[in-house]
């Protein structure tokens, strides 16, 4: 299947950089480190059997493996300052 879209290509070059790069974008971009160069209408193919559906859910793994790891860290946090206000609390 193809599709049309149009990139909007921008010239960044950052002071620490020897050569500057064309990035290209999906949608207009206001920044100053990007001077606008111009917009390209492009075709692009795509599998006609494209299903996005691995990919998200590959997405979800990985923030459900973040959250509970944020969940577990959050939790020994809390379990240590219990066993020091205890440890305070039976040695007063």
């Amino acid at each position: 299947m193809k599709i049309k879209t149009t990139l909007h290509i921008y010239f960044c070059k950052y002071s620490w950089e020897t050569e500057g790069k064309f990035v290209p974008f999906a949608y207009p971009v206001a920044s100053a480190d990007y001077s606008f160069v111009r917009e390209q209408d492009i075709e692009l193919d795509v599998p006609d059997d494209y299903d996005p559906r691995s990919q998200q859910i590959a997405s979800l793994e990985a923030q459900k493996v973040k959250a509970m790891a944020d969940y577990q860290k959050s939790v020994n946090e809390i379990n240590e300052r219990i066993s020091k206000l205890t440890a305070l609390e039976y040695t007063a």
